[in-house]
Formats: C-alpha cells, structure tokens, sequence
C-alpha cells in the first residue's frame, strides 16, 4: 500500500469512436470503472472519479467528483483530481484501460517521491495519463488550462519530472499491457477476448 498516494480516474470524456460510455463496458460481469477502481484500492488508501457534469457513472467505493467545465479533456480532470485528492501525490489514469497493473502504478508512485511527475514511456510514446503527479503542482495546471493548454505533457518542462523507461517497466509488465486502451468497438472486443483468455490463465 502506498499511503501518501491517491488514485484519480478520469472518466469525464465522450467515447465518440466507442459511441458508448466506456465507463460502462462490461468486463468480467462488471463495468470496467468499477473493475479499475477496485483495483487501484489494492495499492492506494484513495479513489477519485472525475466525470463530466451530469454524466451517469456506475456505482464504485470511489468519492465522485465534476469537471468544472466539460470538454477540456485530461488536465481539466487533473485540475479537479489533483486539488480534491488528501494524500501529497495522486496516481492518475483514464477509464478505459481493462489491463491496468497495480505494480507499475504502485512502482511509478515510489518514483515520484523525488519528483513532481513520474512518467511512463512505452514504445517510444508517454503515457501523461497514466502517471503519478505532485498534488501541489495543480496550480501550473489551472494556469495551463487558462491558457487554453489542454495536453499535460506541456506541464513536464515546468516541474521536475521523471521519465521512466520501457526496460524499466518490463519487470513489471513484459508486454505493457497496462498501456493498452479501447477507443472503438473493435478494440473493445478485442480486449473482451483477451481479458477471457486472460483471466482463464
């Protein structure tokens, strides 16, 4: 368990290629949320929903809470998150990821205890949405979102961050998996079929 860390769902965006909620997606007899938040509670005393304004979520143990304001995409989740989160570093991730692993989240937490953001890298590609963050570096974000930046790889050049590399991660994930998301029906059944093969194993 890491104590001083929190974890942030964001769930606030509109699955226009999905054409559904991806909260909702069933895996495993569930929705997917509730699945992901039950398992960051593995790892974190802590966990936070953030969806849009008015928008119909599935029942979890996590605390819910609103964007301010709809359509700004993952740093205005992160301003919400980060400002409501009660606990110095908060473990961020979007709701669509069905193979997310506690042990990369729990070991990125580690890493940012000397650092404002611990970010992964897989394939070449950061992963800003599945990352630990410094609570106290909210502020930069709300001017960034004030400024009409919406992509939170711009705040990486503003505060001490930390890079963490694929040989790294391998240890804890050989194939990544906690990287892959569904943004499309096809992904989506894809994914169903592996998590059966998955969780047959």
């Amino acid at each position: 368990m890491v104590n001083d860390c929190a974890a942030v769902l964001l769930a606030g965006g509109q699955s226009s290629r999905m054409g559904r909620p991806k909260a909702w997606l069933e895996f495993g007899g569930r929705p997917l949320l509730a699945w992901l938040v039950e398992r960051l509670l593995t790892v974190f005393p802590e966990a936070l929903v953030v969806g849009a304004p008015g928008q119909d979520l599935p029942e979890t143990p996590a605390r819910v809470l609103r964007d301010e304001v709809p359509g700004q995409g993952p740093v205005g989740g992160l301003v919400v998150g980060l400002r409501e989160a009660g606990h110095p570093f908060a473990f961020v991730a979007s709701c669509d990821v069905p193979f997310l692993n506690p042990a990369v989240a729990e070991y990125l937490a580690h890493v940012c205890a000397c650092y404002d953001v611990a970010v992964p890298e897989w394939e070449g590609r950061l992963h800003p949405v599945q990352a630990v963050y410094r609570t106290s570096v909210q502020p930069v974000l709300a001017e960034m979102l004030a400024a009409g930046i919406r992509r939170p790889i711009a705040l990486f050049e503003q505060v001490r961050t930390c890079i963490v590399r694929e040989e790294e991660l391998r240890a804890l994930d050989r194939e990544g998996r906690t990287f892959l998301n569904v943004n499309t029906p096809e992904e989506y059944e894809a994914a169903r079929r592996e998590w059966d093969y998955w969780r047959s194993q």
